[in-house]
């Protein structure tokens, strides 16, 4: 990767420290307001109004909450091109505006818990491309704008001083704001269309953080990220298409009697939906552009396109899945009946490629020595994991809730590991300008406290209990088991890949920081620089939240991601049976982790002395070799014949017209003489 030499000047020890007073009030701050915010919500079990004294603050008090959706979106949109304006004068004035906006951002979020508990949040905005926008917000969209805000608020205060190191700052602060203004608006949309601008929004806005270095191999990660990003919104605007053709609607609402009328039209919008999010998901095999993107993107772009942006595409499959494809409320029938038959033959589907997604990945993973394309393997595979408990939820129908509070439970815990995962190795790369881990080594004498929570970090996404991932993989693998008890027994192959993808990554952690911080130093890093405090603050922040979550598992649960499930067509009594104060830590799933985590240290013996890590793959195990580059050339080589015919054509009748012009010419010379 080039290296792009920094430009930022240094400033006096009193701006920097403006820059880091500002940061850690700020988190100060949040840290108190996510506690109140907290104790509001354990207060909340009466059905009196939730947080009344400190989360409904002054700002939804003066917008009456209403508008509140709007101001949450445009907030961001508005305050990047002031933050650039800003940027000319004072860089670090710009980057603490930059960390104060986004605050601002995420306790506007908070404030819409009160209503949100109590129902939804409905605004609309008539007459824009004469249908209208639509904003709802439900607890499943209050759940992903909550963890967007607290993973933007870290990534700003983490980005002042990796951003050193780039150039273009200004530029960079602009598209991130906006980038999030066009998250914001995906999540809180309350219909398609909606969804679909502030999609594309995220990303053509996105494109600039991933193309920032303007290196030839950053230009040709942000064609590729934009040129499947455009593929797949024109996927969901021809899927939005036929669905307002055919049913009259664009709303998030139960279509699943109208579409059982479609005959094959509902599989083709089926697909259409599954293939745009998809993309974005990372879900094999749209996933090329994801190990493209993140080891050209800086640092920060890295953890918002993994922790957040690819949330998104799944949040997409997950509401159409529950909204479009169930019956409804009056229509409710069993598992097996003709009305889920769409929900179960899509869950099918999306089940095995959540499988093959997460198994692929974390195959991937184990191959490279660059700490961020492995991070970017890692996060297609947990994708798949996301992606499976999405096709359990719509493959069970009525009593798929255990998939859906897997999926929306592992969404927000890989959230915080893998950006945390991607802010150590980012402090790692600032202060050795490598990304090979197999050419590093000893830095946890250097960078004491980021190995620790890299280790945090590590036991969140391999699923130690105590920590957060174990929480969402229990359910998920809870969700997997359901699928071949009460489906088709098929998926007990799912089961068992599922354990060993786990495994897996077990192994490939083990792999990471064993060559990062383990062993000896090289002797020309001896010398580098440690921790950075500003960076530190953030990553403490995320691995806070990965203990508490892991800690107290049944908060998140039972607070935000039950009153979610309970707000869509699932079995009300299997939620209060399976799903309602759920017993994580029982001896049978704990040791079952316990099992994964031998077998993972088994794979990395095997894997190490049989060098197992650096096979030789055929060139047709490369999905971008063997299918995308063959199928461009196919379409490249198509449009060069019609264009060949066509200019032939065009030459053969001008001619025949030249000719005949001629002969008129001459009989009317001949006539006239």
């Amino acid at each position: 990767m080039n290296i792009v030499k920094p430009s930022r000047k240094e400033g006096t020890k009193k701006t920097f420290d403006y820059f880091s007073i500002n940061c850690v009030l700020i988190f100060l701050v949040a840290a108190v307001s996510t506690l109140l915010f907290v104790a509001s919500t354990l207060t909340g079990s009466d059905g009196n109004v939730i947080g009344s004294g400190s989360i409904q603050t002054t700002i939804g008090y003066i917008l009456k909450l209403k508008p509140l959706p709007l101001f949450i979106i445009m907030f961001p949109l508005i305050g990047g091109p002031l933050e650039a304006l800003i940027g000319r004068k004072s860089e670090n004035l710009r980057d603490s505006t930059v960390v104060d906006t986004t605050f601002i951002t995420f306790i506007a979020i908070l404030a819409m818990y009160p209503q949100v508990s109590r129902g939804t949040m409905n605004y609309f905005i008539p007459g824009v491309f004469g249908h209208g926008l639509s904003f709802r917000v439900d607890m499943l969209s209050f759940i992903m704008a909550a963890t967007s805000g607290v993973l933007w608020l870290m990534v700003t205060i983490y980005a002042h001083d990796y951003m050193g190191i780039e150039e273009h700052r200004n530029r960079f602060y602009l598209w991130m704001s906006v980038t999030y203004g066009g998250v914001l608006g995906t999540v809180l949309a309350g219909d398609m269309l909606t969804m679909f601008l502030f999609f594309e929004i995220m990303t053509f806005s996105s494109y600039m953080l991933v193309a920032h270095n303007q290196s030839k191999e950053s230009i040709l990660a942000g064609n590729n990220y934009l040129y499947m990003g455009i593929a797949g919104g024109l996927s969901l605007l021809l899927g939005i298409m036929l669905l307002y053709a055919y049913t009259g609607t664009l709303n998030f609402v139960p279509l699943a009697s109208q579409l059982a009328e479609l005959g094959w039209r509902k599989y083709l919008i089926t697909g259409l939906f599954v293939l745009g999010f998809g993309v974005k998901a990372g879900m094999l095999p749209l996933h090329i552009w994801l190990p493209k993107a993140h080891p050209v993107a800086p640092t920060p772009a890295s953890a918002l396109l993994s922790g957040i942006l690819i949330k998104v595409g799944a949040y997409g499959m997950l509401r159409v899945a529950v909204s479009f494809f169930v019956p409804a409320a009056n229509e409710i029938v069993s598992f097996g009946d003709s009305l889920w038959v769409v929900s179960e033959r899509l869950g099918a589907i999306i089940i095995w490629t959540g499988v093959i997604t997460m198994a692929i990945g974390v195959f991937m993973a184990l191959q490279q020595s660059n700490m961020k394309k492995m991070l970017a393997y890692h996060s297609i595979s947990q994708m798949g994991y996301i992606i499976m408990g999405i096709g359990v939820a719509s493959y069970l129908g009525y009593n798929g809730a255990m998939g859906f509070s897997g999926s929306i439970y592992h969404i927000v815990n890989h959230a915080l590991f893998k950006a945390l995962l991607f802010m150590v190795v980012g402090l790692v790369y600032l202060r050795t300008k490598e990304l090979d881990m197999y050419k590093l080594g000893g830095m946890w004498k250097k960078m004491p406290f980021t190995a620790f929570v890299c280790v945090i970090a590590i036991l969140g996404i391999t699923g130690m209990p105590g920590f957060n991932g174990f929480a969402s993989k229990s359910i998920l693998h809870h969700a997997i088991i359901e699928a071949y008890e009460y489906g088709h027994p098929s998926f007990k192959y799912a089961e068992f890949i599922f354990t060993l993808v786990s495994a897996g990554t077990v192994c490939s952690f083990i792999k990471l920081f064993k060559y990062v911080f383990c062993g000896a130093c090289p002797e020309k890093y001896k010398n580098i620089d440690g921790e950075k405090g500003m960076m530190d603050l953030a990553m403490g922040g995320l691995a806070l939240m990965i203990i508490a979550i892991g800690q107290a598992p049944n908060y998140l649960l039972n607070q935000f991601i039950i009153p979610a499930t309970e707000g869509l067509t699932f079995d009300p009594a299997f939620i209060n049976e399976y799903l309602v104060s759920m017993d994580f830590f029982n001896a049978k799933d704990v040791l079952g982790m316990l099992w994964i985590y031998l077998i993972g240290i088994g794979i990395f013996i095997l894997g190490t002395k049989f060098d197992l890590f650096h096979l030789h793959l055929p060139r047709w195990f490369n999905i971008e070799t063997a299918f995308y580059k063959p199928m461009a050339r196919g379409v490249i080589m198509f449009s060069n014949n019609i264009t060949k015919h066509y200019e032939i054509a065009i030459i053969k009748s001008d001619i025949i017209i030249y000719t005949c012009v001629l002969t008129g010419i001459i009989f009317l010379l001949m006539k006239f003489v």
